[in-house]
């Protein structure tokens, strides 16, 4: 599962991600201009570097050029809120808890089926591949490090690809920033949801669709759960 967001460097890649995570924290609300040489207060761009931005805020909805009018926000209501980009900007711009209930509204609809579906259709390498992905997160469970995490990561996505559906696939492919998200903030749990990830590895292994379906229920649910409980105290503090 490969990141598509818009590469941040270079000039544009910089000015996408400003303008971007303004419009959506609401510093830039609907209806304000976008300046031909950007916003007060930011480094001097070129014209051509902002029209490019536009054009990339554009695709994602967050913004309409019109002849005489110019370049205006719109209404969130028009926003692309499946692009990746628009979810990692969402996701640094709200840190409260509403995102990742969604989150995890969504994930409860969409993981258990993949799960029973993968069961299904998993291919011999696709279910070796999610048994190193566990093992990844086996041997870094004890240290709750980044390392984790993307063994977690890359634990769900082989899930989605082993569905054999490309819609799947690339549904979990745009949800990445938020799926990894909701990851660091049940990370300090790790160790209580490692066996829920090894139940549904030994479902998908078995091509048992019930049991990898009720084992990645269990899984997000208990992940859920996790959000109610106070954050690890950290060494030092």
């Amino acid at each position: 599962m490969k990141d598509r967001t818009y590469p941040r460097r270079g000039l544009t890649g910089e000015l996408v991600h400003e303008i971007g995570l303004r419009i959506v924290r609401g510093e830039l609300p609907p209806g304000a201009s976008i300046p031909a040489d950007g916003e007060p207060g930011e480094a001097t761009v070129s014209r051509t570097v902002v029209r490019e931005a536009i054009k990339v805020l554009a695709a994602k909805g967050l913004v309409a050029a019109r002849p005489k009018t110019g370049t205006q926000v719109r209404e969130r209501r028009y926003w692309n809120l499946m692009d990746p980009d628009v979810l990692s900007w969402r996701i640094e711009a709200e840190p409260g808890d509403d995102l990742i209930d969604d989150v995890f509204e969504l994930r409860r609809l969409l993981e258990p089926t993949a799960a029973a579906l993968a069961a299904a259709r998993a291919s011999e390498a696709e279910v070796e591949e999610l048994g190193a992905a566990y093992a990844q997160m086996e041997a870094n469970v004890a240290d709750d490090s980044e390392a984790y995490i993307a063994a977690d990561l890359q634990f769900h996505a082989i899930i989605l690809e082993a569905c054999h559906n490309e819609l799947l696939a690339q549904l979990g492919s745009t949800l990445r920033a938020v799926f990894r998200a909701s990851f660091t903030r049940t990370h300090g749990g790790a160790v209580k949801t490692l066996p829920m990830h090894e139940a549904v590895l030994a479902g998908i292994r078995l091509g048992d669709g019930e049991r990898a379906e009720s084992a990645m229920r269990a899984l997000i649910d208990g992940s859920a759960a996790l959000l109610d409980e106070p954050a690890p105290a950290k060494a030092g503090r």
